[in-house]
């Protein structure tokens, strides 16, 4: 009998374990990052994010069109490239959202740019980490 009951609790403690994990990792999606847009400015919810698809959900708040760039850090208005899309979301308009989905698989450092007129010369640039 006791080898009954430790074969049932070990056959529900597997079932519970398969499930969890695939829960787990259904619920697993891109890291979102929040980001505020306003007059020569870019602030992020997150500076260092994990290696993997990131999404980041962009809110113009300022009074100017602006853009988003997702480049290496320093570099100046060379967004990524992958079939012909590019790491970029343009012309967001004051009170406007957008968003950019990129994969972002080589740990590093990295920015965020608005590269719109002079913009990136006035400081609309901020660094963040991928680990």
């Amino acid at each position: 009998m006791k080898k009954f009951h430790v074969l049932k609790w070990t056959v529900i403690f597997g079932i519970l374990l398969v499930i969890l994990t695939a829960c787990s990792s259904a619920s697993k999606g891109p890291t979102v990052v929040h980001v505020t847009l306003s007059d020569y400015k870019v602030e992020m919810d997150k500076t260092s994010i994990p290696a993997g698809a990131v999404r980041f959900e962009i809110k113009n708040t300022g009074s100017l069109t602006h853009e988003v760039v997702l480049e290496g850090e320093g570099i100046d208005d060379e967004p990524f490239e992958v079939n012909g899309e590019a790491s970029e979301a343009e012309d967001i308009a004051s009170g406007a959202d957008a968003s950019l989905e990129w994969t972002i698989d080589t740990p590093g450092d990295y920015q965020l740019a608005c590269h719109t007129s002079n913009h990136y010369q006035l400081g609309m640039v901020l660094p963040f980490t991928v680990k």
